[in-house]
C-alpha cells in the first residue's frame, strides 16, 4: 500500500503528464517520479486505470493513450473539432498517411537521424514522397485489386484528394513567399495541417518560414520506446519503405 504522501506526489505527476503529455527530467515534479519507486508505481497504476501508458527515458517522462479502451483517446469527432483542417474523414485518413510517410523518413539509422535533427525534412521532399507513395500504391491496387482492402487504406479517396483536388502551393501576392499557415487547398498547406498533432505535442518543430519539419528528441523517444514494439506501425513503415525502394528502381 502507498502512504498519503506518495499518493499525493504521484497524483501531481500524473496530472502534470495528463496536461503536458511530456515532462522533462529536469522538471521538479518529474524528479518526484524519478526519485521514488512508489511514486512511479502510483503514476503507472493511475495511468492503467485510465487506459493510458507512462514510460520514462533519461531525459523525459511520456504519457500516451493505450491502443484500446482509453478514457482519454480522441475520437474522430474530437479530432475534427480540434483540427479544423481534418473536418472530413478522407482528410483525416490522408493526414495519417502523411504522418506515417514522415516517420518512415526520419525513423532510420542513427547517422541519418542526426542529419534530420539538424536539417529537418523539407516540405518539398515530403510532398514528393507522399505523391510517389500514393502513385505506387495505386499501381499495386490496379495490379492486385485487394491491396487497399488488405491494408485498410481508403486509397482511392485520399489519392483523388491529394492528386486531383490540391494544387502544389500558393505564394503571397506581396512577397511571393509560400504561405502554408493562412492558405488552404494546397498540398503544402495540408502537410502543415496534417502534422499539427505532432507539433502540438512538441514532438517536431514545424518551421513554416523555411518549410522544414524538424524531429525533436522526444519524437525519437516515442519511436524507440513505444512504436517499434507495435506490429502495425512496423508493417506500415516497412511497406512505405518498400514502395520507396521500388520507385527508385523504376
Amino acid at each position: 500500500m502507498y502512504n498519503s504522501e506518495e499518493i499525493k506526489k504521484g497524483s501531481q505527476v500524473f496530472f502534470a503528464l495528463l496536461k503536458n503529455k511530456i515532462l522533462p527530467a529536469s522538471d521538479s515534479v518529474a524528479q518526484e517520479y524519478y526519485n521514488s519507486v512508489e511514486v512511479r508505481e502510483v503514476v503507472k497504476d493511475m495511468a492503467i486505470e485510465g487506459g493510458l501508458r507512462v514510460f520514462e527515458t533519461r531525459e523525459n517522462i511520456h504519457m500516451v493513450t493505450g491502443a484500446y479502451g482509453s478514457l482519454f483517446a480522441n475520437s474522430y469527432t474530437q479530432m475534427k473539432e480540434k483540427y479544423k483542417g481534418l473536418e472530413r474523414k478522407r482528410y483525416f485518413y490522408l493526414a495519417n498517411i502523411i504522418i506515417c510517410i514522415y516517420l518512415a523518413e526520419v525513423d532510420k539509422e542513427t547517422h541519418i537521424r542526426i542529419r534530420w535533427e539538424e536539417q529537418g525534412v523539407s516540405y518539398a521532399k515530403l510532398e514528393d514522397l507522399v505523391t510517389k507513395t500514393l502513385e505506387s500504391w495505386m499501381k499495386r491496387q490496379q495490379e492486385e485489386n485487394e491491396f487497399a482492402q488488405e491494408w485498410g487504406i481508403a486509397l482511392e479517396q485520399i489519392y483523388d484528394l491529394w492528386i486531383d483536388e490540391f494544387s502544389l502551393f500558393k505564394q503571397t501576392q506581396t512577397t511571393g513567399k509560400i504561405d502554408v499557415v493562412n492558405t488552404k487547398g494546397t498540398r503544402y498547406s495540408f502537410i502543415h495541417e496534417a502534422i499539427k498533432p505532432l507539433s502540438d505535442q512538441k514532438l517536431i518543430y514545424d518551421n513554416t518560414n523555411e518549410l522544414r519539419i524538424i524531429p525533436r528528441n522526444e519524437l525519437y523517444e516515442r519511436l524507440d520506446y513505444l512504436y517499434h514494439s507495435q506490429e502495425r506501425y512496423m508493417q506500415m513503415i516497412n511497406m512505405i519503405r518498400r514502395s520507396e525502394e521500388e520507385m527508385q528502381d523504376a
